[in-house]
């Protein structure tokens, strides 16, 4: 008979619990379509003046553009070992040697990034010619050892 009233008792404690957060998320969701902050959905009608201290959340409408982050190239790899490995990274003009273990990644060397020429006519040559990531690799696989 006790059995029965401990299941009793944790059935109407979790009813409770759930009921309690299905009516925090009714509130919420009203709060947040009419654009206000989502903490004064919470606050009795009666208490406006405490939701008008909680600073309000912007009308949806169109926002402004973000500046998009710019993004990491892999220029090359080479694996020297069972589950090790040198990873050549671009980012922001730079270009990163990482080592790439299991256990973590760590930067070997860094130097800028090669200059990406525009395409030249037939009779002129560039002059600097970037530096291949092969060769990059094999400078880092020589510092390493």
């Amino acid at each position: 008979m006790d059995d029965l009233l401990v299941a009793l008792r944790a059935i109407v404690a979790l009813a409770a619990v759930l009921g309690l957060l299905y009516f925090l998320s009714r509130r919420l969701q009203k709060s947040q379509a009419k654009g206000s902050s989502p903490l004064a959905g919470l606050l009795p009608k009666r208490w406006t003046r405490l939701g008008e201290l909680v600073p309000s959340r912007p009308a949806p409408g169109p926002r402004a553009p973000r500046t998009r982050p710019e993004k990491i190239t892999v220029v090359a790899r080479s694996g020297i070992g069972g589950k090790a490995q040198l990873v050549v990274a671009e980012f922001g003009g730079i270009r990163y040697v990482l080592g790439v273990t299991e256990s973590g990644i760590s930067v070997v060397d860094t130097q800028e990034a090669p200059v990406v020429e525009e395409e030249l006519p037939a009779d002129e040559s560039p002059a600097v010619s970037p530096q291949p990531p092969d060769d990059i690799v094999d400078r880092a696989l020589r510092s390493v050892a």
